[in-house]
């Protein structure tokens, strides 16, 4: 798989309200420095939202071999399948490796239009 980049923290925009809610996502990694979970933050409409999608122990292998972009697009299509945005009231959420990855555009964090979106069209595999 070619990664598209090696930034850990992007922006992105999930459905909700009328022009959806803009969400900062930043991956976190364990100890030996794999990736294993993707927080969710938005500070658009009444006060914070966040939440985290973790990798299972059983997934972390899976989840740090696909890449960063990949664990955030997986992260992600999972939170518009389960409309986990609406239950930021439940704590984390576990990562399910088979739903179907987001293709929409990541925009690294801090780019400031410097960098232009990532595409879907970038992952292979």
């Amino acid at each position: 798989m070619t990664h598209a980049t090696d930034k850990t923290s992007f922006l992105c925009t999930l459905p909700g309200a009328a022009k959806g809610m803009a969400y900062s996502i930043t991956v976190g990694f364990i100890h030996d420095g794999q990736p294993n979970c993707v927080q969710f933050t938005s500070f658009v409409g009444e006060g914070r939202r966040s939440f985290r999608v973790l990798a299972s122990a059983p997934d972390l292998a899976s989840a740090a071999m696909g890449g960063i972009e990949t664990l955030c697009r997986l992260a992600i299509g999972q939170v518009i399948r389960d409309s986990l945005y609406a239950k930021t009231a439940q704590g984390d959420h576990t990562l399910d490796m088979r739903v179907q990855p987001w293709q929409g555009d990541l925009k690294p964090a801090g780019s400031r239009g410097a960098q232009k979106a990532l595409r879907p069209q970038l992952l292979r595999g």
